[in-house]
C-alpha cells in the first residue's frame, strides 16, 4: 500500500468545509501513471470550489412562515403544555406550562393553527406597507387559540385568571378590543392590565399573556 499512494486517479463528489480544514467525497481509480513514491499532497491537487454544504443533511428546527419570523415546534420540558390546536411559536417555548395549580401560558397571538393565518387581516404587507385590519376579528381569535390552549391543560377559558394584553395602536384598537373582552373574558372576570407597545414579532396587533388555573 505504501508503494502505490499515488498510483490512484479520480474525482471530488462533494466537499464540505469543517472548522478551516476540509472533508472531500473522492472516487478513486488506480493509474498506470503512478509513481508509487510520492505523498498525495507532493503534487499538485484538486481544488473544489462548488457550493458548500452539500453533505449536509440536517434540518433546522424552525419552520419557515410565509409572514414574519421562523415558526418553531413548541419545546418540551418538565410541565409543558403543547397543542397541534394552536400557532406554532415564533422561538423555543412551550404553548403552556404547569406549576401547582397554575397554568402560565406564553403570549398568544390571532395567528391560525396550521395555516398561520390571521383572522381580520394582518397590520401590514410583506414589504411593511400599512393595511386595514379587524381588531375585533384577531381579539376573538387570541382568545379562542387560549381556549384551546387551556383545554390541552386540562382547563377551560371559565379558569382564567389574570391576563396581560399587548395593543400595537391603542388609540385605533382599544374600543373594538375591549367590546370583545366584555363579551368573553369579561363574562369569566380575570384581572387585566391593557400595554400599548412598538410592535409584535408578526403582523398582527394584539397578543395576550394568561395565567389560569386547573
Amino acid at each position: 500500500m505504501n508503494d502505490n499512494r499515488n498510483n490512484l486517479t479520480g474525482k471530488v463528489l462533494a466537499y464540505e468545509a469543517i472548522h478551516g480544514a476540509g472533508c472531500a467525497v473522492v472516487n478513486l481509480n488506480p493509474a498506470q501513471s503512478g509513481f508509487g513514491n510520492k505523498e498525495y499532497d507532493e503534487d499538485d491537487v484538486e481544488v473544489y470550489s462548488g457550493e458548500r454544504g452539500v453533505l449536509d443533511t440536517t434540518k433546522p428546527a424552525e419552520i419557515e412562515s410565509s409572514e414574519g419570523p421562523a415558526l418553531w415546534d413548541p419545546t418540551e420540558a418538565e410541565g409543558s403544555v403543547n397543542t397541534k390546536s394552536a400557532p406554532k411559536p415564533v422561538g423555543a417555548y412551550p404553548h403552556a406550562r404547569k406549576v401547582g395549580d397554575l397554568i402560565y401560558l406564553s403570549g398568544v397571538g390571532p395567528r391560525q393553527p396550521k395555516t398561520n393565518e390571521i383572522p381580520g387581516g394582518p397590520i401590514h404587507d410583506s414589504d411593511g406597507n400599512a393595511l386595514d385590519y379587524d381588531i375585533r376579528a384577531q381579539t376573538q381569535a387570541v382568545i379562542d387559540n387560549i381556549a384551546r390552549i387551556l383545554e390541552e391543560a386540562g382547563s377551560s377559558i371559565n379558569n382564567v385568571l389574570d391576563v396581560t394584553s399587548f395593543l400595537i395602536d391603542m388609540d385605533r384598537d382599544f374600543q373594538g378590543y375591549n367590546e370583545v373582552w366584555a363579551e368573553t373574558l369579561g363574562k369569566v372576570g380575570p384581572t387585566r392590565t391593557t400595554l400599548a407597545i412598538r410592535a409584535l414579532p408578526t403582523p398582527i396587533a394584539v397578543e395576550m399573556k394568561v395565567i389560569a388555573s386547573i
